[in-house]
């Protein structure tokens, strides 16, 4: 497949692009109420958070090696688990919006604005369109498996191609870079913003 058929299948999937920018971005708006209206709320999802600490005291390679499985793996399930009728995609989308939401609120309270953009925007500009598209693709999968159910003809074989070669031609690269940005590249903005 050509760049020009990949872009044209993006063109063909943008109201599932849409559905899922706006799912993630009411869930991060929901995320960060919640949090500012009870704290109780942020330090449970935080304390999740810092279960992964762990992962701070590796090597970076192998920090970025784990950041990169970690989103690979969520964009994965959520392309893929799309032929489970979209709801995976769904809970990708939400459960990544609210964590989005908790954590931006308590950065801000913290360390402020500035330090949470300095920490979210050198990889998350590539990481969050990656893992939005991946999860429209998931949507795309789950509506036309509800189609075919229903007795529609789709070509749910040619999808699911289509959604492969997405994920290991686009996604994972663009993950991989994402990864090494966040592992090499943000901690020395933070420092500079801190």
């Amino acid at each position: 497949m050509s760049l020009h058929d990949d872009l044209a299948y993006l063109k063909r999937i943008r109201i599932y692009i849409l559905m899922s920018v706006w799912i993630f971005f009411l869930a991060a708006v929901m995320g960060y109420i919640a949090a500012a209206h009870d704290p109780e709320v942020a330090e449970v999802w935080m304390k999740e958070l810092q279960m992964l600490k762990w992962i701070l005291d590796q090597p970076p390679i192998l920090i970025m090696v784990i950041i990169f499985l970690k989103n690979l793996l969520a964009c994965a399930l959520a392309v893929l688990l799309g032929l489970g009728l979209g709801l995976v995609p769904l809970l990708v989308a939400s459960s990544n919006g609210i964590m989005l939401g908790i954590v931006s609120y308590d950065a801000i309270q913290k360390a402020g604005i500035l330090y949470l953009l300095a920490g979210t925007l050198p990889h998350g500009i590539i990481e969050l369109p990656t893992v939005l598209i991946g999860i429209a693709v998931g949507f795309r999968l789950g509506h036309l498996l509800i189609l075919t159910i229903l007795g529609k003809k789709e070509d749910l074989a040619g999808e699911t191609r289509m959604a492969l070669h997405l994920l290991l031609r686009f996604f994972a690269p663009l993950l991989f870079l994402a990864a090494a940005i966040e592992t090499f590249i943000t901690p020395i903005i933070l420092s500079v913003v801190a």
